[in-house]
């Protein structure tokens, strides 16, 4: 009986294990593609759901790093303000959003395009 149950215990973890390197392998795309991650209504992207993974919450915040970044640039460049920059951003990323991939609305709500 023990040694059934150390089988089952390692077979979990090891599944446990795969998944969590398809979690961290994934690109900003397949998590779009999957429903993970939406384009949010501040020109930054975030988790469709409540609590994301860390691996999810790296990328996030690996994406938004860099989003930001070029935003200053570009307020900078133009003399706009980062809100105005980041706001034209997501209206431009929602015209883009791929059919089956989620954005947020002015009020916060996700929808499926």
């Amino acid at each position: 009986m023990t040694k059934m149950y150390s089988k089952f215990v390692l077979s979990v973890l090891t599944g446990l294990m795969l998944l969590t390197s398809v979690a961290h392998a994934l690109t900003l795309q397949q998590a779009k593609q999957q429903g993970l991650i939406g384009e949010a209504n501040n020109g930054y992207v975030a988790s469709v759901q409540p609590t994301p993974s860390p691996s999810l919450r790296a990328l996030i915040d690996s994406v938004n790093k860099k989003r930001q970044q070029g935003y200053l640039h570009i307020s900078k460049k133009n003399n706009l303000s980062l809100d105005d920059v980041s706001r034209m951003a997501q209206e431009k990323a929602v015209k883009k959003t791929l059919p089956g991939q989620y954005f947020q609305t002015k009020t916060g709500d996700w929808v499926k395009k």
